[in-house]
């Protein structure tokens, strides 16, 4: 299993956008934050375009995924935002050589990239954001804690959704997942997930309690959750009904107790304001029973 050495000033990381595109005083602001940390950024003039869908052309995002993925001189590849477009890219990707392994930070849609590096490169990459009208300056500095690895010691809380994971005991596997859409949107894929002997992680937001539990029970019909140690449950975000109700929480709680495996919710890891970051493809251990934790 690859393990990322620490940035630290000086060092050089690229900007890309390989799905939608942020506002252009959005990506100003990543690049003002990361060179306030004395990094030197490197963004291509040809990041954003014309496109029916993305922040460019497939060819354009695919050529800077390349190219920022194989650049020697730098140290980390940081995703602009999510949105849609990622998934797109990945048949061309695989076909190139793996390069040296290097950092990469995203999340959402760029779920799909951290489901194909893992799968077939073994690199371990960070879901998390930069955006800081989005997530709180505490988010961004626990993010920085784990570029710069100021601190090695992460300790996270839950609370258990089923019986299994109210029983006392110390699960370790290799963390996986993201997004619940784009996890659903991986099956059949050369980059589907595979729970075997893993803890998956699933955040969501904006979809209503049906289409939560049909991509869950898709999920489980497919066999995806079978072999899994656990399952974490992050943050679901809005979703609401047209009455301005919410059937997430049932949903959930519903598939939690439907599960024979453990199934927990720690709070903060999702699309919220308060955005825990968390390295995937690396091992952590989940402390079971009436209080969880996260320690990786």
């Amino acid at each position: 299993m690859q393990q990322f050495n620490a940035l630290k000033p000086g060092d050089s990381v690229e900007i890309i956008a390989p799905a939608s595109r942020s506002t252009d005083l959005q990506l100003s602001k990543i690049k003002t934050l990361l060179e306030s940390w004395e990094l030197k950024c490197i963004v291509s003039k040809e990041i954003f375009g014309n496109d029916l869908l993305c922040a460019n052309t497939d060819k354009i995002r695919l050529k800077l995924l390349i190219s920022a993925l194989e650049n020697p001189d730098t140290k980390a590849v940081i995703c602009v935002r999510g949105g849609y477009g990622s998934m797109r890219l990945i048949p061309s990707l695989a076909k190139i050589i793996p390069p040296s392994f290097k950092i990469f930070v995203g999340m959402s849609d760029i779920t799909s990239l951290h489901l194909f590096f893992d799968k077939h490169w073994h690199w371990p990459t960070i879901h998390g954001s930069f955006t800081e009208d989005k997530v709180s300056p505490d988010s961004i500095a626990r993010l920085k804690s784990i570029l710069f690895k100021e601190n090695n010691n992460i300790r996270l809380v839950g609370v258990p959704l089923n019986d299994l994971a109210r029983n006392e005991q110390l699960i370790e596997g290799k963390l996986i997942g993201g997004n619940l859409c784009l996890v659903q949107s991986s099956i059949g894929t050369l980059w589907q997930l595979d729970g075997n002997d893993k803890i998956i992680l699933l955040e969501e937001i904006g979809e209503r309690g049906y289409k939560v539990d049909r991509m869950l029970e898709h999920l489980r019909q497919a066999n995806i959750l079978t072999s899994a140690k656990a399952i974490i449950i992050g943050d679901f975000l809005e979703g609401f009904e047209p009455d301005g109700s919410s059937l997430i929480n049932q949903v959930l709680e519903r598939f939690a107790n439907e599960c024979k495996i453990p199934v927990i919710k720690i709070a903060g890891i999702g699309h919220g304001y308060n955005n825990i970051p968390i390295v995937l493809g690396t091992k952590i251990r989940l402390k079971l029973g009436n209080q969880i934790e996260l320690l990786c």
